[in-house]
């Protein structure tokens, strides 16, 4: 007897679509929904995963993944050599790359976009990447310095930004041969550098179009640019000597891309349309590409059922247990929700962020600045519990951060173990026990302060993990936890603000090592949301990075999180993250399922006989 595929209110949903969808014409020949809102098209301050699919669809890199084993291939560099030593590396690009403007795509275009991700003033998230390149750091640190010691004055601004360029040029080690050749010099061997490369905020960008002035009728590095108040979207501020972007030139109408697409239209919150970018070097499969923002998950379900959509790539819909489950039971079932559901293990772990700094935002002491506080909280919480009944999804548990059998020939350790009365016993050498009244006091008789608990309420599984959380720790620990729930770009801004005590995250994995996950506790970087400072974890990070025997590395970079969870807990991980997504596969071909999860949507088209 087949199960009942959808709950009861589900189902009626479902029926009521049904019956109020017309058989319009499509809007799209690829429809997709998007379960995260996009933020910007500008390749160098991409962070979130929904902004990084768009710019694989807008721009192309220097290399890209092969989307079933993620090995790099030649994208705008046709063929690269490497030094005996290893540190120098030269690309040789394709001179028929075109932007979508028709203009040449030259090694002078990698060569600036990665100088702009090396300025403070671009507030990138990844700048820390290219710090593997040969005085980049050092560049980072000396302009950071000389803004913060800017004094205004007459073309003081213009001064230093000559100075700037001038050192660029003279001490990273990212150099344009010629027009068609891009060397790039490392401070130490980096075995992952071409993944790295591959990376979103690490393709190029159009400067006449990201700074605003028209494009030149020569190349624009060998025209002069135009004076600052003739630059649309880019400021050169006198009084603080920064350079202040603009960013609506990644619009529709400004943007200038080189991927296989171009920016068509772009409401916010509502939809994003891409058509081929005529001078594609490898043009996509797919005519016309629509995104629409669901707020609601169940309303995307509908919409995937009666044919509005093609691919859901996220689902939250509480349906999308009972889905996977007949599935499983099923496999011969053919409902079109259940053949088109699909649940890959991610490279990615979800996990819960301490606030480590010694104060709050507020000014108040922060009790999570005590490393056997954050101990005593991981030690209190039941993952088993978290994925069997409220996730619902059996994801994997994690004691560490990097996703075990993620990376070849690295073993994460097993972390800290589920153990409340060593989770008291923690507490108790913090300075904290329980009262009479099993409530969390310090030897002054004071109270634990209430735990401040964010989340994000793009999903309801987000509150679901919150409320279990905050149950565990009130029983346990007789903490009074408080749950805040926030919309995704209040949630972001308040954790670079560092305005939280504990707040939910998950983290996917950019390059295949270790040190995509590691690199997130380096003291300096942009992703280190969570205040962790510890000099010693550099140092090791570090040395990691200096030696060459990839065993002997692999080995490090093994102890440097065992270090990280079983003493510092900077974050509490949970469970490796499962992406539920829902495409036909009758329909849609290209798709990946590889843990990497990196969808380029210029490889999926239509299977033969398919019709949109």
């Amino acid at each position: 007897m087949a199960r009942l595929l959808i709950p009861p209110l589900l189902l009626l949903l479902v029926l009521l679509g049904l019956l109020s969808v017309d058989q319009h014409e499509r809007e799209a020949d690829l429809v997709l929904a998007s379960d995260n809102e996009i933020f910007t098209l500008d390749p160098q301050r991409m962070s979130w995963l929904g902004d990084m699919r768009m710019g694989y669809a807008l721009f192309e890199g220097i290399v890209r993944w092969n989307p079933e084993d993620f090995s790099p291939q030649p994208a705008v560099a046709n063929s690269w050599s490497i030094s005996d030593d290893r540190l120098v590396w030269t690309f040789h690009l394709d001179e028929d790359a075109k932007w979508s403007n028709g203009a040449a795509v030259t090694a002078h275009d990698f060569v600036w976009s990665w100088q702009r991700l090396l300025l403070p003033d671009t507030a990138a998230d990844y700048s820390n990447l290219l710090f593997i390149v040969e005085g980049a750091e050092d560049f980072w640190n000396w302009r950071g310095e000389a803004l913060a010691n800017f004094t205004p004055g007459p073309g003081a601004a213009e001064t230093l930004l000559d100075e700037t360029e001038r050192r660029f040029g003279d001490t990273v080690g990212i150099t344009a041969l010629n027009d068609h050749t891009l060397e790039i010099r490392l401070a130490h061997p980096v075995p992952y550098l071409l993944d790295l490369l591959a990376f979103a905020p690490l393709m190029p960008v159009y400067r006449p179009a990201v700074e605003g002035w028209p494009a030149p009728p020569v190349a624009w590095h060998d025209a002069t640019a135009p004076p600052w108040s003739d630059r649309q979207f880019v400021t050169l501020v006198p009084e603080t000597g920064r350079i202040q972007p603009d960013h609506r030139w990644a619009r529709p109408g400004t943007l200038v891309s080189n991927g296989p697409y171009v920016l068509d239209q772009w409401r916010y919150r509502r939809d994003l349309r891409l058509i081929p970018n005529p001078h594609a070097h490898a043009p996509g499969h797919i005519d016309s590409v629509l995104v629409r923002s669901f707020p609601d998950p169940n309303t995307a379900l509908l919409a995937f059922r009666s044919g509005e959509v093609d691919w859901l790539t996220g689902i939250s819909a509480d349906v999308r247990q009972d889905l996977l489950e007949t599935k499983a039971a099923e496999p011969e079932n053919d409902d079109i929700l259940v053949r088109s559901i699909h649940a890959v293990p991610a490279f990615g772990t979800e996990f819960f962020s301490f606030n480590c700094g010694d104060t709050l935002a507020s000014g108040a002491a922060n009790p999570f600045g005590d490393a056997r506080v954050r101990r005593a909280f991981a030690r209190a919480t039941d993952k088993q519990m978290i994925v069997d009944h409220v996730t619902g999804l059996h994801e994997p548990i994690s004691g560490s951060f990097t996703p075990k059998q993620s990376v070849a020939g690295y073993e994460p350790p097993e972390g800290l173990n589920f153990n409340p009365d060593r989770a008291l016993q923690e507490l108790s050498d913090a300075g904290w026990h329980k009262n009479v009244d099993g409530q969390l006091v310090n030897t002054s008789g004071e109270p634990f302060p209430s735990v401040d608990l964010k989340y994000t309420t793009s999903s309801p599984r987000n509150r679901r993990i919150a409320t279990a959380l905050r149950s565990q720790w009130q029983d346990r620990l007789g903490v009074d936890v408080t749950l805040s729930g926030q919309d995704s770009k209040s949630f972001g801004a308040d954790l670079r603000a560092g305005d939280f005590m504990v707040a939910r995250g998950r983290w996917y994995g950019d390059w295949g090592d270790p040190t995509t996950f590691l690199e997130l506790f380096r003291s300096t970087n942009g992703n280190n949301d969570r205040r962790f400072k510890n000099a010693d974890i550099d140092i090791q990070l570090d040395a990691a990075a200096a030696e060459t025997d990839p065993v002997a590395r692999m080995a490090m970079l093994a102890d440097i999180e065992r270090e990280l969870f079983e003493i510092h807990m900077p974050l509490l991980p949970i469970c490796q993250l499962v992406e539920v997504t829902m495409h036909d596969p009758d329909e849609l071909g290209g798709m990946t399922t590889h843990p990497r999860l990196i969808q380029y949507i210029g490889d999926i088209h239509r299977r033969s006989g398919a019709k949109p």
